[in-house]
């Protein structure tokens, strides 16, 4: 027997959708975290990723994923910008105002909701230090430990234009992780930043859609009714050109 789909079924499914871990690419861009931009005060991410708001009170995908409170997105410079010592130098075109980095202590870290199984991949720069990212079976970086340290160090010389030694941001990877409920990223404030953090599409971290992810369920479920109903139409007006032909 056929089951017919109503709007609430859809929805409904949709909203299990973002929520399976690995099943979705995820791809935190730390873009509009900041109420705005440029800005020097940075925003605390927090729940920003997890249906939350962050210390600003802006709002972004809910990928059920929340941040530490030492966790900032920092503002990304422009051309001749001075909100930070970061920039992409031109080079992002959906990631270009924020990134993930600390305001204190040598580590911060950010929570999954339920454990993650996946890819995950980033865009970072470091700069006169040496920063780390590693992924763990518990909450808050505690448990076991899911990978090694990876060490992270400098990968291109900074941008004069941009005013930042932290720039053109380069490619890396964790691999993958089975179980994972927290990552950890070690470094020094303003020495280090993220961007482009990417879950379950390999280890080639992808640019976020334009301002903050994707659309929340009921948004995917009334687009992909109106694609239906637009498909619709158009076999209506086929069968009538049909008929009278």
């Amino acid at each position: 027997m056929r089951r017919r789909l109503t709007f609430a079924s859809l929805a409904a499914a949709l909203a299990l959708a973002p929520c399976a871990a690995g099943a979705t690419v995820m791809v935190l861009g730390f873009e509009r975290v900041n109420a705005v931009y440029p800005s020097t005060s940075y925003a605390r991410i927090l729940n920003f990723y997890n249906g939350g708001t962050s210390s600003q009170a802006t709002t972004g995908a809910n990928f059920g994923i929340s941040f530490a409170a030492n966790a900032v997105a920092v503002c990304l410079n422009a051309l001749g910008g001075s909100c930070s010592n970061a920039s992409t130098g031109g080079l992002s075109v959906t990631s270009s105002q924020g990134a993930l980095g600390i305001d204190s202590g040598t580590s911060t870290y950010l929570n999954f909701t339920a454990a993650y199984t996946g890819a995950i991949a980033f865009r970072y720069q470091v700069i006169g230090s040496v920063a780390a990212i590693q992924a763990f079976d518990g909450l808050n970086g505690t448990g076991t430990a899911l990978t090694t340290a990876l060490p992270l160090f400098n990968t291109a010389p900074g941008c004069a234009a941009y005013n930042a030694p932290l720039c053109r941001f380069g490619p890396g990877g964790l691999g993958s992780v089975t179980g994972a409920r927290s990552i950890v990223f070690s470094g020094l404030p303003g020495h280090f930043v993220f961007d482009d953090l990417t879950f379950g599409a390999g280890n080639d971290p992808l640019p976020p859609p334009p301002f903050h992810g994707v659309p929340e369920p009921g948004a995917w479920a009334l687009m992909l009714l109106g694609s239906g109903a637009i498909g619709m139409a158009a076999r209506r007006r086929a069968a009538a050109r049909t008929i009278r032909a």
